[in-house]
């Protein structure tokens, strides 16, 4: 009765996007392709049984998805490497929406959160760019960190940092630079970040084991525990 009233009483918030054929990609990437297999297997007594079987053909960085610093560093730690510890736990939410096209997110946009931002580690930043998901100039116009805040939120000890837009910059990629290369990570695409809590809350982020790769597709979720 214990472990059944923990569940009951524990909420998880999906934070990913769902991947599909239909599924938009970086400009210039490949699109997602989903194929279902020709499959055979042996009926089972009701001669009812069949199996089902699909392949995903898919780049790392599309949909809601994880950087690790191999993806601009050749040193950098590649995705099967990362540690899952850094992935995962409490995290500090910030809700700057509804950011306008091309923003940018300066310092002391999240300097009254410096504290909570300390404590935990990992940020995920509400720019409210999600609810364009799928819509025109999602991939262009989108909010982005400046340098100086990636070099501020490092210096807050943030080893991740999440958004609901398709990357923390543009070329020349000044915060990707700073972020991975102090081998901390990137989450980019999120969704759903309206339902989260400020605080109190954890994140579960767990990528594939791509062996020297530089980023994998994640589904990310935020448990949070009763108030």
């Amino acid at each position: 009765m214990v472990a059944n009233s923990t569940m009951e009483s524990t909420r998880w918030i999906d934070l990913s996007h769902p991947i599909d054929g239909d599924t938009p990609v970086f400009p210039g990437d490949p699109p997602i392709e989903i194929e279902i297999l020709d499959s055979t297997s042996e009926p089972d007594r009701a001669g009812e049984r069949r199996l089902n079987c699909s392949r995903i053909a898919i780049c790392v960085h599309n949909g809601t998805h994880l950087d690790a610093p191999f993806h601009f560093f050749a040193d950098g730690r590649t995705i099967d490497r990362v540690p899952l510890e850094q992935c995962n736990g409490p995290a500090t939410a910030i809700k700057l929406s509804p950011l306008p096209a091309d923003a940018v997110i300066e310092p002391a946009d999240l300097q009254p959160w410096e504290a909570s931002i300390r404590r935990t580690r990992r940020l995920l930043l509400n720019s409210g760019w999600y609810r364009r998901w799928k819509v025109e100039g999602y991939f262009q116009n989108h909010p982005v960190l400046s340098g100086e805040t990636a070099r501020w939120l490092l210096g807050c000890g943030v080893e991740l940092i999440g958004v609901d837009f398709p990357s923390v910059d543009h070329p020349p990629f000044e915060a990707h630079l700073e972020i991975l290369g102090a081998g901390a990570l990137i989450l980019e695409n999120l969704t759903n970040l309206d339902l989260l809590p400020h605080a109190g809350f954890e994140i579960a982020t767990l990528p594939l084991a791509l062996v020297g790769r530089d980023g994998s597709p994640v589904r990310v979720a935020a448990r949070l525990e009763p108030s």
